[in-house]
């Protein structure tokens, strides 16, 4: 048979209305909250980023200014000694020991200058700081020919032939000792050679310096061709094959600035030396330069959680308080459907919108039940008069039939025709009898017997009425189906009178069918929860002028029917607190469905 439409569409997360104030209060501290976060920490970025890429680049400014300075010191230095006469000792073909005592007081105590010292126009070194380079070609060549060709020259880092004591990246400067007579000639050439751990020594000073700030930086100097020459990156005058591409982040504008890129933050600068063609960079990773903001992002989170543990906890508390009155109007409501409206009312607990509904809902309770008692009177009364017109229906019509049968009965037996007196005896015995179960219907349908309530599994009771009636079905050759459902479905309820609902409904479906019918008897559960079970039969159906009493009293199709069966029926069933349903169509069958509340449930 058919079974009820449900046209409420199913929800993925069904949430009550506090779970939607929750989230809704959640989402709105939520979704500002990582906004301001996002907005917070991009901003704080480029900030930071831009405070420490200028102090950086600052930094590399003021670093390339004394390494310049460093550089360009030694250079006046070297002409200081060119331009004095004791270079006039050149021309002369002894060697002179007064300009080799000239070089090692001018290296004095320096830790950076390693070695002074001077050639002749052959590139021999006819004077140095250090004796035992004396008479040999002079080291960096190609520094003592750019001197020697009138041009001041700065060779290196390198590393020089290996001699004792002297390893490790050196630098050479070179100038022309020009002629002290006051020609323009060129005599010879004075070089100067420096330690270069020595000479960038201030970029080990500048990275302690920043490290005391804060900042995990490099310093970085950059050769002409853009290899990493010196700093505090380890390495041997070229950069590792891993590393970053220092000749592109060098850059080539001479004016400081910063830039990004391989995961640093750079700032650049031009060492501005007479000689020197060197770039300076001073490094720090994003990452490192960025902690800050991570750590303002960890705390802006660690507030934002409190906020929101803070605000939940007022948005329970302010959704408690929004929903109860709800919850009790609700409670109301489903008491109000299952008649309970006298005994319950919905507080009102306030003067908005909710108390007003409240009030509005009670209000409406109170006429409800009143016009509910006025209709349950009206039923009464309505359902005395139909039931007293019934009673007399069927005993005037009884009357009747015994009337006319005594009246015959007195001219048979007057006339001594004892076989007409012996059929109208009979006829007055059943009818007699058909008011004795009017009488006894009547009696069942006036003084029930009291419901002992109890969880009961259906299936019992309904199958064993089966059982009972299945002699009955299989004399008239009809065949009953039982379709149980799949698990026990318990209700609350009687279970003897549950077994004559169920019969009655098996015996009326017997008596409505022909030979060879089908009946079908189900137990299922409904889509709303309830217990419910179903008799079904193929039958010719209810005709429609029948269908909206079919449950009244003294409504029959039969013509040996009383017409209580359905009525008492339908009683036992109220009783229980459920209902019954009736489904059919002219030449399609009947189905009547008895629901119940599940056991558990208030009937």
């Amino acid at each position: 048979m058919r079974e009820p439409v449900n046209d409420r569409e199913p929800t993925l997360l069904p949430l009550s209305l506090r779970g939607k104030l929750l989230v809704f209060s959640t989402t709105l501290i939520v979704l500002p909250g990582l906004l301001y976060g996002l907005l917070a920490y991009d901003s704080g970025r480029s900030s930071l980023q831009s405070v420490i890429g200028r102090h950086l680049a600052r930094e590399a400014g003021q670093t390339a200014e004394r390494l310049a300075g460093v550089v360009d010191a030694e250079l006046q230095a070297l002409r200081s000694l060119a331009r004095q006469d004791v270079m006039r000792e050149i021309r002369v073909d002894d060697i002179d020991k007064r300009i080799s005592s000239a070089l090692a007081v001018l290296r004095g105590g320096n830790p950076i200058r390693l070695d002074y010292l001077v050639a002749d126009r052959q590139g021999r070194v006819i004077a140095s700081s250090d004796p035992s380079s004396i008479g040999r070609p002079a080291p960096w060549t190609g520094a003592v020919r750019a001197a020697l060709a009138g041009a001041e020259r700065l060779d290196g880092p390198a590393i020089p032939p290996s001699r004792a004591g002297r390893a490790g990246l050196r630098i050479a400067i070179a100038t022309p000792v020009g002629d002290p007579d006051g020609s323009r000639a060129v005599i010879g050439a004075l070089v100067g050679v420096y330690d270069w751990e020595g000479v960038t020594q201030v970029s080990r000073d500048v990275q302690q310096d920043l490290a005391q700030m804060g900042l995990q930086t490099n310093v970085i100097v950059i050769g002409r061709h853009g290899q990493v020459i010196g700093g505090t990156v380890p390495g041997s005058g070229l950069a590792a094959p891993d590393s970053p591409d220092w000749a592109a982040l060098a850059g080539d504008e001479e004016r400081g600035d910063y830039v990004t890129g391989d995961g640093l933050l750079v700032g650049r600068a031009a060492v501005d030396s007479e000689l020197a063609d060197w770039r300076l960079l001073i490094a720090e990773p994003i990452d490192a330069a960025l902690v800050p903001v991570r750590r303002l992002t960890v705390r802006l989170a660690v507030a934002l959680g409190l906020v929101l543990t803070v605000a939940l906890v007022l948005a329970t508390l302010g959704a408690g308080r929004v929903v109860r009155p709800l919850t009790e109007l609700t409670r109301a409501i489903r008491n109000l459907s299952r008649g309970e409206a006298s005994s319950f009312r919905a507080p009102v607990r306030s003067e908005d919108e909710v108390g007003t509904l409240a009030a509005a809902f009670n209000q409406m309770a109170s006429e409800l039940d009143q016009a509910q008692r006025d209709v349950v009177e009206a039923a009464k009364f309505a359902f005395v008069g139909e039931l007293a017109g019934g009673v007399a229906h069927q005993v005037r019509t009884s009357l009747g039939v015994l009337r006319s049968s005594a009246q015959m009965l007195e001219r048979a037996l007057a006339e001594g025709n004892r076989e007409n007196a012996n059929e109208l005896a009979q006829l007055v015995r059943a009818e007699v009898d058909r008011l004795g179960r009017v009488v006894d219907d009547l009696l069942n349908l006036a003084r029930p017997r009291a419901l002992h309530l109890e969880e009961t599994r259906i299936a019992e009771p309904v199958f064993r009425a089966v059982d009972f009636a299945e002699p009955q079905a299989q004399e008239k050759g009809i065949r009953i189906v039982r379709v149980p459902s799949r698990g026990d479905l318990v209700a609350l309820a009687d279970d003897e009178l549950l077994y004559q609902v169920t019969l009655n409904l098996l015996v009326n479906a017997i008596q409505a069918l022909d030979d060879g019918g089908r009946i079908q008897i189900r137990t299922h559960r409904t889509e709303q929860g309830a217990v419910a079970f179903e008799v079904s039969d193929d039958g010719p159906g209810i005709p429609e002028d029948l269908r909206e009493k079919i449950f009244g009293p003294f409504v029959t199709s039969r013509d040996d029917g009383v017409g209580l069966g359905l009525t008492f029926v339908k009683r036992v069933v109220y009783e229980h607190g459920g209902r019954i349903v009736l489904e059919t169509e002219v030449g399609a069958g009947a189905c009547f469905r008895v629901e119940l509340p599940p056991a558990g449930s208030n009937p």
